[in-house]
């Protein structure tokens, strides 16, 4: 394949990451804020539909990555699953948000569960092969980096944007505006159902080029249980698995609670801050096309742990000095007030380097899950790209799903009621401060411990490419 030819493989395949950044934020602050704050569904209810919606991915995002690599078609291993998704997962984007099953508790309850469901479901299919075929598009140690970089920078375009323009022109002046909640499910699901064909038809034409399954499955299912259990006994990915999964369980909870600080605690119009996301935005684009240099002079882990101490120093610094102001009567963060004053400038500034630290280590791990494949495959003499990142696809779930569960629990035990009075929430926010900093500064140092026993470097990388016959200039669109 050409260098043109790869290149634009690699935009095509970026251009994916825009459908699941358009459902990963509705599924962070909006959708738990829509259904508990708008609608009146409790908040422990809300958590318990999350909840079992995510039961039910843990069961197929493993399954779905195992059968893409076992999967024989003329359209290769993972776009048959690409396609059947796209429309289904639009669809129940579109009805999350303006289906109307009844006003009571129970109905609310059956409606949010039964759509999430199907709504994780649909991109299962999607995510989960997307994110193997990264990994066959490239196998080189430094262009993989630059793929999720491509990826992140598209996902970012898609999960920025759309955050701009629901609080800046859909939600506007309130957080429970119902009329600009419709608005999000129109755009949203137009936008992912353009993005997801966009990025299937571009990447169709890798399909010749991709690894094909070499061998038949076990027949029983006992046979195809063990091997799963077989194949994911890999110690570097089981450390990126649970060091991602606790990180992510701290990303959902600072970030999808946005909505509740903004409203009770900062006193913020989703105006005011809709900015943010655009100042993020452009901080991710540059990040994004850092990665491949980066990677390029310095080793993965290294600098993602590196990252992982900058975000613990960084994430929960506002709310420790706003308590201390509130505790102590100091006067370190300027007063709450008026857009683009001192308290907007001093958030705005942190918004933009946690996005920047965020990026730039999430790119990282998934360009070392990509390295995971070929170690296996010198271990196992399989290429199981789906089963490996049906892990990770669980990570970003965690941010939106088990993030969002532990949220509704808190929210409930600090007395955050969506019949509480204003005043009432108001009050509430100090405790839910105070359960966020503890949070913030434990779960990212059990993460950093896990990721910091990732095993392989650039040097056993290329070694694993000699020994399985990989040409990697081939892979850089070299001759």
């Amino acid at each position: 394949m050409s260098t043109l030819a790869k290149k634009s493989s690699l935009v095509f395949y970026g251009i994916g990451s825009i459908s699941p950044a358009i459902t990963g934020n509705l599924l962070g602050a909006p959708i738990f804020f829509y259904y508990n704050n708008v609608l009146g569904l409790e908040a422990w209810l809300v958590s318990l539909a999350l909840a079992l919606a995510l039961v039910i991915d843990g069961v197929t995002d493993p399954l779905l990555g195992y059968a893409s690599d076992y999967t024989r078609s003329r359209f290769g291993r993972r776009h048959p699953y690409i396609y059947a998704s796209i429309l289904p997962g639009s669809v129940c984007y579109f009805f999350l948000i303006m289906a109307d099953f009844g006003s009571s508790q129970i109905a609310l309850f059956i409606q949010l569960l039964v759509l999430i469901a199907l709504l994780r479901l649909a991109w299962t299919f999607y995510q989960v092969p997307r994110d193997a075929l990264g990994a066959e598009i490239s196998k080189d140690y430094t262009q993989r980096t630059q793929l999720h970089g491509i990826s992140s920078f598209f996902g970012w375009i898609g999960g920025a944007g759309i955050a701009y323009a629901t609080s800046a022109y859909f939600l506007g002046d309130s957080y429970s505006n119902v009329s600009g909640y419709h608005e999000l499910a129109y755009w949203g699901s137009g936008l992912i159902l353009i993005a997801g064909i966009v990025f299937a038809v571009g990447t169709h034409r890798e399909i010749p080029n991709l690894e094909q399954p070499h061998e038949r499955p076990p027949v029983t299912v006992h046979g195809i249980f063990q091997e799963i259990l077989a194949t994911l006994n890999h110690k570097s990915w089981l450390m990126l698995f649970f060091s991602g999964v606790v990180f992510s369980i701290f990303i959902g909870l600072t970030s999808g609670l946005g909505f509740y600080f903004n409203s009770y605690f900062w006193d913020w119009k989703p105006s005011d801050v809709a900015i943010f996301a655009i100042i993020d935005l452009t901080a991710a684009l540059v990040i994004s096309a850092m990665a491949g240099p980066l990677s390029a002079r310095f080793d993965k882990k290294r600098l993602a742990i590196g990252l992982f101490i900058i975000a613990i120093a960084v994430g929960p610094i506002l709310l420790i000095l706003r308590l201390a102001d509130i505790w102590w009567g100091l006067n370190i963060l300027p007063e709450n007030g008026e857009k683009f004053g001192a308290l907007w400038w001093v958030m705005m500034i942190h918004s933009l380097v946690a996005a920047s630290v965020g990026v730039l280590a999430w790119i990282l791990v998934a360009s070392m899950t990509a390295d995971v494949v070929e170690d296996s495959q010198r271990k196992t003499g399989k290429r199981s790209e789906g089963l490996f990142f049906a892990g990770p696809h669980l990570i970003q779930k965690a941010i939106s799903g088990v993030g969002l569960m532990i949220k509704g629990l808190i929210l409930t035990f600090i007395g955050f009621s969506a019949t509480a009075s204003e005043a009432e929430k108001v009050a509430s926010m100090q405790d839910l401060a105070v359960v966020i900093v503890v949070l913030s500064l434990t779960l990212p140092m059990v993460s950093l411990y896990l990721l910091s026993r990732y095993e392989i470097n650039r040097s056993q990388h290329e070694s694993n490419l000699g020994f399985l016959g990989y040409n990697t200039a081939e892979e850089q669109g070299g001759d």
